[in-house]
């Protein structure tokens, strides 16, 4: 009798396994649940695609929205909100598991990540990175500059240039434009602590920026892969978006930009850092310019 009870407990088991297992696997992706306007996931080797809800956001791949584009991603409860004019990347290396590391370029993301005991979610800029356990919050990027906000929990924050450090709550903000002053800015009503750090570099390559530390050659070969051209003719037609799907998985690493304005009749070539990433939708041969300039990590 009692070896019977315990056949049944065993597949009942296995049977909520089998049925739960796939949503678990799953949990750790990022996901598109909404995208309106134009926008498009690139990468080294792989040929722009316009985003469509419900593909995965990949590791070492870059969304670049165009004008009046936005875009939602989730993990769960867990959010990214996209504004236009972003490019941005999930950085493959520094990425593991449920850990994120966000490289934003330029434009607005506004994240939503729930509480944990330890630091989950980064998002690194040219000029600072945001550290969090669980909170809501702003980034704003800018040609010289870069901003974040807290509405909700608590965000610890690394300038580069001078190696200022502060935790910032709700309502408060700390901001860096090193071309203009070296150090964090900080406002709220209650004023937060800035206390002093160690410079460092921004976890990828950025433009000659004015008082930001630069890489050393081998932290640049610890890149996820290059950035460059990434050709992108007919990119937004379905057998384009299935090629670059496949180009994803199996493993494409590194972060280009995508986004830009479009100029009818061109294609894409890929080639050195730096240049043009083409963009096109419905077999049109469309491209755009593309705002990447040197390595991710």
């Amino acid at each position: 009798m009692f070896a019977g009870r315990l056949a049944r407990c065993l597949s009942v088991l296995i049977l909520v396994s089998l049925v739960l297992g796939p949503s678990f696997a799953g949990a750790e992706e990022w996901v598109v649940k909404r995208v309106s306007g134009i926008a498009y996931f690139v990468a080294p080797g792989v040929e722009a695609y316009r985003v469509e809800k419900g593909m995965v956001f990949e590791k070492g791949f870059t969304m670049g929205t165009r004008p009046g584009a936005r875009a939602l991603i989730a993990r769960g409860d867990e959010t990214i909100a996209v504004g236009p004019n972003t490019t941005f990347a999930i950085s493959k290396r520094l990425s593991r598991g449920t850990r994120t590391t966000l490289l934003q370029r330029k434009g607005t993301i506004e994240v939503d990540v729930e509480k944990r005991q330890r630091p989950h979610f980064t998002v690194e800029t040219p000029f600072f990175a945001a550290v969090v356990k669980g909170t809501r919050f702003e980034v704003r990027v800018r040609e010289k500059q870069a901003r974040v906000s807290v509405e909700r929990g608590v965000v610890a924050v690394e300038d580069f240039a001078s190696g200022d450090r502060t935790e910032l709550g709700a309502g408060q903000s700390a901001s860096s434009a090193p071309a203009r002053k070296v150090g964090l800015s900080v406002a709220g009503k209650t004023k937060p602590v800035v206390s002093p750090g160690a410079k460092r570099a921004p976890a990828f390559e950025t433009p000659a920026v004015k008082n930001v530390p630069a890489h050393s050659g081998a932290a640049n070969a610890q890149a996820d892969g290059p950035s460059g051209n990434v050709g992108a003719s007919h990119a937004g037609s379905a057998s384009s978006a299935s090629k670059a799907g496949n180009a994803a998985n199996s493993g494409a690493g590194g972060n280009a930009n995508a986004g830009g304005s479009s100029n009818s009749g061109g294609n894409g070539a890929s080639g050195g850092s730096g240049g043009s990433a083409g963009s096109g939708s419905d077999n049109s041969g469309s491209s755009g310019n593309a705002g990447s300039n040197g390595k991710n990590r």
